[in-house]
Order: structure tokens, then C-alpha cells, then sequence
């Protein structure tokens, strides 16, 4: 299920907007769930109480509280949550982007506008669910791609480097680096930029034609014979994403 949340103190545009991701959902036969609200505050209040949502619907302009106040309070509690903006007017575009929000709609709302929107948002959501399955001497451990920063390969195991700083090593490798990760491989947001180490571009704090620097100040080697290939990849990966 992906929970949905409209917040909007216009009550009509709060009843359209409503409609039309329910009807996006069911076409797309996504199992949604959907709150609405009038008031930013009352949002704001399920927010800080722990009731978070994969998907938000926020306009930017309304009283009490605006919407970049609610995308700031969202990003203290999740970073992984997806923001669409509304507005009728285009003057704070510019805002959004300090809480990185997926896509910023100008009202009245187009409605393939909004389907093109909800189509990133969702697969934003669906991608940020998947997990790697690790074992370790523990046993089978779960870990989800977006709390991935790198992965190296030392004395044939992993190493798993995740965003809370912990490190978690996997039993002896039996097939190849590469093997082991193809499945993670084959995220665009992970690249092999060295024989020993991949790395998550959503966590690369700072590009460097032979050296990545990631946002935990970890400085990850980009090999000679790579590096062209991790060019256009780091590029593209940029440009979709924004």
C-alpha cells in the first residue's frame, strides 16, 4: 500500500485533487491510500506524530502554514518521502527545490500533469521499498537500497556501508563481486566505479574525475579504466533526477 496525503485549503481543488489520484491509482492498479486536509496544521500534527506518507500533495500557499514549512518538518522525518507542489504561481519554484521536491504543478492542475507527476512519485516509492538480502554470520539481513551508501569488496566479502554509519559484512563471497550484486547492479542509482567498490549516486556528496566523496566524508577510489563510463552515468543520473 502507499499512503497518499492532499493538503489543500481549497475545498473544491482538495475534492478534484482527491478524485483524480484515486482514479490514477486504480487505473494504474496501485493500492493507494488517500487522506486529504484543509489545514497545513492538521497535517503537520500527523507528521510529527509519526503518521508518515510516501506521497505528498501540498499547495504552496496557506494560511497558518505554507507548504515549505510542512516539506521542511516531512524532511526532518523522512527523506525518502515524495513532495508535488501546487501553486498559482510559478515565483516559488525555486523554494521547492530546498526540500527536493519531486515536481512542482502550477493550478488549476492539468491532469496528465499531475498522472506524469504521481507516475515518478510511485516509482520513487516502489524503488525505495526494495531490500538486499545480506548474509552475514548472523544470518539473512535485510536491507533496503536507499540506506545503502557503498558497498566494497574486501577479503572476498562485503562490506555494507549504510546511511546510519554502521557496517555490515557479509559471509565469505563463493561467486564474483559483481555476481553477488547484479540485482543492485541493475538500479540506476548504483554504479561500479572500481573493482572493489559500488557506490549509491544518491549519496555522493562531492564528484571528482578519480575520487567520490560521499556524504558520510567516506572517499571512495574511481578507477582509470572507469572513469568515462562513471562520467556519463553521474551526469545522467543528475539530469533525470532533476
Amino acid at each position: 500500500m502507499i499512503r497518499v496525503a492532499i493538503c489543500d485549503d481549497e475545498q473544491e481543488t482538495l475534492h478534484y485533487l482527491y478524485d483524480a489520484v484515486a482514479h490514477y491509482g486504480a487505473q494504474k492498479g496501485l493500492d493507494l491510500s488517500i487522506d486529504i486536509f484543509v489545514q497545513a496544521k492538521d497535517l503537520a500534527a500527523q507528521i510529527t506524530g509519526g503518521g508518515n506518507y510516501q506521497i505528498y500533495i501540498l499547495d504552496m500557499l496557506m494560511p497558518q502554514m505554507d507548504g515549505i514549512e510542512i516539506g521542511q518538518e516531512i524532511r526532518r522525518q523522512d527523506e525518502q518521502a515524495s513532495i508535488i507542489y501546487l501553486t498559482s504561481s510559478a515565483d516559488y519554484a525555486f523554494q521547492a527545490f530546498r526540500v527536493f521536491a519531486l515536481r512542482y504543478l502550477l493550478k488549476p492542475v492539468n491532469i496528465q500533469e499531475l498522472q506524469e507527476a504521481m507516475d515518478f512519485a510511485a516509482v520513487h516509492v516502489l524503488q525505495s521499498q526494495r531490500t538486499l538480502n545480506v548474509n552475514t554470520a548472523l544470518g539473512i539481513q535485510r536491507v533496503f537500497y536507499h540506506e545503502i551508501e557503498y558497498v566494497e569488496n574486501s577479503a572476498r566479502a562485503l562490506h555494507i556501508f549504510v546511511t546510519n554509519g554502521h557496517e555490515i559484512v557479509s559471509r565469505l563471497l563463493r561467486n564474483s563481486f559483481e555476481n553477488n550484486l547484479g540485482s543492485l547492479l541493475e538500479s540506476p542509482e548504483f554504479i561500479q566505479i572500481h573493482k572493489s567498490y559500488i557506490v549509491n549516486l544518491n549519496h555522493v556528496k562531492l564528484y571528482g574525475l578519480t575520487m567520490m566523496t560521499m556524504r558520510s566524508g567516506a572517499q571512495i577510489p574511481v578507477s582509470k579504466s572507469r572513469q568515462p563510463e562513471v562520467k556519463r552515468a553521474y551526469l545522467k543520473y543528475i539530469a533525470e533526477g532533476y
